[in-house]
């Protein structure tokens, strides 16, 4: 006989949170290099910053780049690394051995004004110094892999999940000391996990989070920490080796996926952010997932089939405000079987950006204010219908970045400034180009640009992987 879960604890007495200060405000952002928009002379000459080739790094790649307060931190294979956008000023922090705690970091998070990050079942955190890189806590399990996994930071504290003994895998925080690493609370009580998965933080600064709870752990439930420690049910539904996937915040609603049958039918669900608030929104019966859930214009735009039984090829751009009837095929940019394909959804200066191919123009950048009449081509940068394929978008200082082909200069970093896109810079002349690598194997996530301080960071090349830094404000387009 299955037993029924155990009561969640009301106030989390270990959170330790109330107290704690708020994180510092970001520093405003300038334009110190200016723009050439339109001219290329003495205007050229004064804002053409070059892109500085910081490190070369061969046998190996570079990964998990990650900004903790203008400095870049990042790993290449066991080894972490740390950048302030020069060569000389490109070092190693600290060599993992292959045998070693699991030999290298992952997972780099930024956290307090610290690195933190994982190296096999052991979390350590890092200020950029030797003496100041340490480990805190190791997950130590018999019978059970040693697994920690940092999910984001929360009123200046690290939150992750870690196994433990008598406890199951269960949520934790750290302010980077060892003494103020410690649990938060044991969601599911005694030996059972409750093994959190996706977390955001809502626009009141609420933390919510999924989780499983019960002795069997097949209850998937949706849980909200609130700013003053209490710990409330949004949403539980019983469903074996589910979980909640793709949770968006959009201000205090929340959007989510969940198969309850665990057979590949995924259904939309939303949450006004109280206990019971909580209802079914659309279910997508046997179509491909819908996919790059995004917060734009107070309601949540997404990537998903125009039929229940579609083809992932026919897949077109969604919006829903929460309800039923609001919740619909937003924008039919490619009518028929084949569909527009959107990719790399980014919010810039009041407008969506995403890359689509229109069956006319070939796959470009394309941008909407959240109206299908305000839904439009940016640029033609390919004319001709193979399309520039613009890849990677990433705002930084006012600016949004991306990787296309002009046809003449290869795939190379171009940029939107000032509602117009343009090439950055010809790392390498010709036509195949430098082509910036994307990282990461989120496929809604084509993470290709890294800002830290007023540079973005970049990896290119094969054999070789090389690590760039462009200064944000620069403009070196070919002569």
């Amino acid at each position: 006989m299955t037993r029924k879960p155990r009561r969640l604890p009301l106030v989390l007495l270990a959170l330790g949170l109330i107290h704690c200060g708020e994180p510092p405000a970001a520093p405003v952002e300038d334009e110190a290099l200016g723009e050439a928009p339109r001219s290329l002379g003495a205007t050229r000459q004064a804002t053409c910053v070059p892109a500085v080739r910081v490190g070369e790094f061969t046998p190996g790649r570079v990964s998990d780049l990650t900004d903790v307060e203008g400095t870049l931190f990042f790993t290449v294979d066991n080894a972490l690394w740390k950048s302030d956008a020069t060569p000389e000023g490109t070092v190693l922090v600290r060599d993992f051995s292959p045998d070693e705690a699991g030999g290298g970091p992952r997972d780099l998070t930024e956290a307090r004004g610290l690195l933190f990050f994982v190296s096999g079942g052991t979390l350590w955190r890092s200020d950029g110094t030797e003496a100041g890189t340490f480990p805190l806590v190791t997950s130590t399990l018999p019978g059970f892999d040693p697994h920690i996994t940092p999910l984001r930071e929360y009123r200046g504290r690290l939150f992750f999940r870690m196994i433990a003994p008598g406890l199951g895998e269960e949520l934790w925080s750290s302010d980077g000391t060892r003494a103020g690493t410690r649990l938060v609370a044991d969601i599911n009580p005694g030996p059972p996990s409750s093994t959190l998965f996706e977390s955001v933080v809502t626009a009141s600064g609420d933390f919510v989070f999924g989780a499983h709870l019960g002795e069997d752990e097949e209850e998937v439930v949706l849980l909200k920490l609130t700013r003053t420690g209490r710990l409330e049910e949004l949403f539980r539904v019983r469903a074996s080796e589910t979980s909640i996937f793709s949770l968006t915040a959009v201000g205090d609603r929340l959007f989510f996926l969940i198969d309850p049958g665990d057979r590949g039918e995924a259904s939309l669900y939303t949450s006004d952010g109280t206990p019971g608030g909580a209802s079914l929104v659309k279910f997508f019966g046997r179509a491909s997932t819908p996919r790059a859930f995004t917060a734009f214009d107070g309601r949540l735009f997404f990537v998903a089939e125009p039929e229940e039984e579609g083809d992932f090829f026919s897949m077109e751009l969604w919006v829903s405000d929460g309800t039923p009837g609001g919740t619909h095929l937003f924008a039919d940019i490619r009518p028929g079987l084949e569909g527009a394909l959107p990719t790399g959804l980014t919010v810039f200066e009041g407008l969506l950006y995403f890359s689509a191919d229109d069956g006319v123009h070939g796959r470009e950048l394309w941008a909407t204010d959240g109206t299908v009449e305000g839904t439009r081509l940016v640029q033609d940068i390919r004319p001709g219908t193979d399309g520039s394929g613009p890849y990677g978008l990433r705002s930084a200082n006012r600016k949004l970045y991306f990787v296309a082909d002009d046809g003449l200069h290869g795939a190379e970093p171009w940029k939107v400034y000032q509602g117009r896109a343009r090439l950055v810079t010809e790392l390498v002349p010709g036509p195949v180009g430098s082509a910036p690598r994307v990282m990461g194997f989120d496929p809604d996530e084509e993470e290709v640009f890294f800002r830290s301080d007023g540079y973005v960071f970049f990896e290119t090349g094969e054999d070789v992987g090389s690590l760039w830094a462009m200064k944000t404000g620069a403009y070196c387009p070919p002569r």
